[in-house]
């Protein structure tokens, strides 16, 4: 027989080398010569997949196979592990020197086993496979030096696996020495990102595309991690095949997943999970003090447990700093923290990381994340010493600018961190409070601190600041120019949210002036980066505005899937947008005339106002829709209080016209005053938000035909209904007309609005097609790939997959076959690769 042993058993990718040097040690003791191997790994990277395949290459070879595993049971029982791996192979009166206390002798059992090898080896070559081998007791542990030792004459091949880390033992002490006398010795490193995608092709049955290949580059390589996240995903229909292509279809692992995970935790102490649970909020990487610092324990208390934890391989040293092994353990763990813990604990860890120092970027991660339910928690716990920073209500100035009569001698210059601390607190409650002339003032001053400490994240972050206050104060031009400038991913190393809450804005800035294509496409990038991201929490925000925009657009089941979507990451996420989510959803049941649904939906945004007014100040319409919704259940205490909120926000900010014309509105649809409307519609004009004009308008033609004015109902519904189908809201488009046709007017539509009137003709027609989304069906119908029409039109591929669901929708099809038909019954196709 020769060297290298050739066998139909399985390949593992990643692992060929060692494979193929356990084939060649395969070889060498078929030949007559023992040896030994000891594989090393940290948790799932594969060593027990590896001595199973082993095994298979082995008997496929003719050998004899022993193979069994230590467990930790087995540190406290002398032999323990030889009696469960040599239960079926030894004699029973051998197999009794195991057990047998009374006539105990170290030596026999050694003696026996040797025996038992030799008589095994007569016939054929033995390999002999112990899994978890550092958990052996100390007799087996003393034994296995012998045996190997014994058997090095004999075709034997031992091979050893243990865990990556060095827990001291008599166990780990032998697997050393064996490796010290010649035993060879193979550490498993994590998976490289070409035999990830390989071993991923393998399990989905198909070639995974980008987004499986981004969604499975969060496993870091951990063969047990991927496989798990695959199988799952797959099973749990977030991966689908299509087209001989795996398609990404949610990336939020499955909650499968995340059981698996903590099962694979199962091991560890109570005490180790309670301190995962803590860090898992300071994020990837962290230190013993701040550990130590969030859980309330002198650091030199943690050392063992920390210890514990690298020894399990969830945790590793990194230096200065510990770090989490894979991203997604910590994911898990922070996810099934419920939301008044990780509340509790992001505030705890922002005092933490305010006394250790850290980055103010880091420090105002936490700030922010630690907000509470009812106010926003917009100022630390009265016992945390950070509590001296928080300002009076209405406080504009940083303290020690010098301003003001007889003012005393400025104090030093307070340290970046506290003035971008007490900065934050301002800008924060400034916004809760609908105070837009102090957002905008709050953050400029951020801004100058940032600029002149040099702190470029910060400066990029406190942007978002300073454009979501322009937007509130309706200076959509300087926000639009803030927005505007490239994003840049280097930029947000420190704070990544602020990548996809950029684009995120900008949605708003785009919803708020009528742009809802536009709006739309940067929502979506924005979900699309905080899945990349692994933060599907903060996704919840956009997809609120997707729902809203879908609404506008009258693709209502395009709204209920986002809705299913938001929902399912709702729990994590900050309650403004809760509260949106609550919001829109609301606006979709009401699309649906669904009016019961939406009451209930929109319970905790009552129960908000007036004293919590900030989806006023994001959506100032919002204050109409509510009391609409209140009203038309007969709930006029609601509403009354939704309209008192309006009222309360319009005259913090008397020069801003958007909120003036919302609290009118507001009122006039409360009383059906035609006064008020008129008022709100005027104030709008002057105004940059068209969609809020429009609703405004249709409201007063309601109020001005019940008033007995039809024919200035219908002057004003006919340029609502202009307005909106201007700014491709569709689904307004229907209601007005609706609302035109039960006061006997008839007007001659539009292709696209009569193919989406439920009376005048079937919804899915070509001309419903955005242009957009035509780009993409003609390029889809020439021939071209997802990708190839994405890298055609400058277009990431999930906005092409998302325009092209949309149209699917809207034509009735389900496939590009018949998609190409409606293409070709309505335009000439050009041939493919055509400009």
């Amino acid at each position: 027989m020769g060297n290298d042993v050739k066998s139909t058993a399985p390949a593992f990718p990643g692992r060929e080398t060692i494979l193929y040097e356990i084939r060649q040690a395969l070889g060498r003791a078929a030949s007559g010569g023992g040896g030994c191997l000891v594989v090393e790994g940290a948790a799932g990277t594969g060593k027990s997949e590896l001595l199973r395949l082993a095994g298979m290459h082995g008997e496929a070879s003719g050998f004899g196979l022993v193979a069994g595993t230590a467990v930790p049971l087995d540190t406290g029982a002398p032999f323990s592990t030889l009696r469960r791996v040599l239960r079926e192979n030894l004699s029973a009166r051998d197999y009794v020197l195991l057990t047998d206390r009374r006539t105990f002798d170290p030596l026999a059992p050694v003696d026996r086993i040797v025996e038992f090898l030799r008589r095994s080896t007569r016939d054929r070559p033995l390999l002999v496979a112990l899994d978890d081998a550092h958990l052996v007791d100390d007799l087996t542990a003393d034994a296995l030096r012998n045996l190997i030792d014994a058997s090095v004459t004999l075709p034997v091949l031992w091979i050893l696996a243990r865990g990556a880390s060095r827990t001291p033992g008599h166990a780990q002490e032998t697997i050393d020495w064996l490796i010290r006398e010649g035993a060879a010795r193979h550490r498993l490193e994590s998976l490289s990102p070409e035999a990830v995608a390989e071993i991923s092709a393998e399990l989905l049955g198909a070639c995974p595309d980008d987004d499986v290949l981004a969604l499975v580059a969060r496993v870091n390589g951990n063969p047990f991690l991927l496989n798990e996240l695959l199988v799952t995903s797959l099973s749990d229909g977030r991966i689908c095949v299509q087209d001989g292509v795996a398609v990404l279809l949610d990336a939020e692992p499955a909650p499968a997943f995340r059981q698996a995970v903590m099962h694979h935790l199962r091991g560890l102490s109570h005490e180790c999970l309670r301190i995962l649970d803590a860090v898992a909020v300071l994020g990837q990487r962290f230190s013993i003090h701040e550990a130590a610092g969030l859980l309330g324990r002198n650091p030199v208390e943690l050392l063992p447990l920390i210890g514990e934890l690298i020894a399990a391989s969830v945790l590793e040293d990194e230096g200065p700093t510990l770090a989490f092994r894979h991203p997604l353990v910590r994911e898990t763990l922070y996810d099934r923290l419920s939301e008044p813990t990780r509340t509790a604990l992001h505030r705890e860890a922002a005092a933490t990381l305010w006394r250790e120092g850290r980055s103010a970027p880091t420090f105002l991660e936490h700030l922010m994340l630690g907000r509470r339910g009812e106010d926003d928690g917009l100022v630390p716990a009265a016992a945390h010493p950070e509590a001296r920073f928080a300002p009076e209500a209405g406080q504009l100035a940083l303290t020690g600018t010098g301003r003001g009569p007889a003012a005393a001698p400025a104090p030093p210059p307070a340290p970046y961190a506290e003035l971008m601390y007490r900065t934050t607190l301002r800008y924060s409650a400034a916004q809760v409070q609908g105070l837009h002339a102090q957002m905008v003032a709050h953050a400029r001053a951020a801004l100058r601190i940032a600029r002149d400490h040099g702190d470029r994240t910060s400066r990029a972050h406190h942007q978002l600041w300073l454009a979501v206050a322009l937007t509130a104060s309706d200076e959509f031009d300087q926000a639009g120019e803030i927005l505007a400038e490239r994003c840049d991913p280097s930029d947000h190393v420190a704070l990544p949210w602020v990548r996809p809450m950029w684009h995120y804005h900008r949605a708003q800035l785009k919803l708020a002036a009528g742009r809802l294509e536009e709006a739309d496409e940067d929502a979506v990038e924005a979900v699309r980066i905080c899945e990349r991201l692994a933060a599907p929490a903060l996704a919840v925000g956009p997809l609120a505005l997707r729902i809203r925009v879908a609404v506008h657009r009258h693709e209502l089941t395009e709204a209920n899937r986002h809705v299913v979507h938001a929902s399912r990451l709702s729990a994590a996420a900050s309650g403004a947008a809760r509260e949106e989510l609550s919001w829109v959803t609301a606006l979709l049941h009401s699309a649906e005339e669904n009016r019961e649904s939406a009451l209930d939906t929109l319970s905790p945004v009552y129960s908000g106002v007036p004293k919590r007014p900030l989806l006023l100040t994001r959506e100032p319409h919002a204050g109409a829709c509510l009391v609409r919704t209140a009203m038309s259940a007969g709930d006029s205490e609601r509403a009354t209080a939704v309209a008192e909120a309006a009222r309360l926000v319009a005259t913090r900010n008397p020069t801003v016209v958007s909120a003036v014309a919302a609290a009118a509105h507001a009122e006039g649809v409360l009383c059906n005053d035609v006064g008020r409307l008129r008022a709100a519609v005027s104030a709008y004009r002057s105004g940059p938000r068209p969609l809020s004009l429009a609703a405004a308008t249709e409201d007063l033609a309601l109020a001005e035909n019940e008033a007995g004015g039809r024919s200035t109902a219908i002057g004003l519904l006919n340029e609502a209904l202009a307005r909106y189908q201007n700014h491709g809201a569709r689904g307004d488009a229907l209601r007005v007309r609706k609302t035109l046709r039960s006061l006997a007017v008839r007007r001659r539509t539009r292709g696209r609005d009569r193919d989406l009137d439920p009376v005048e003709g079937p919804r899915a027609r070509w001309d419903q097609l955005t242009p957009s989304e035509l780009r993409v069906v003609r390029l889809v119908a020439q021939g071209l790939t997802n990708r190839e029409v994405a890298e055609k039109l400058f277009l990431s591929p999930h906005t092409v997959d998302s325009h092209l669901r949309h149209s699917f929708t809207k034509l009735g099809v389900t496939s590009r076959v018949e998609l190409t038909r409606q293409v070709l019954t309505h335009e000439e196709v050009p041939p493919a690769g055509s400009a």
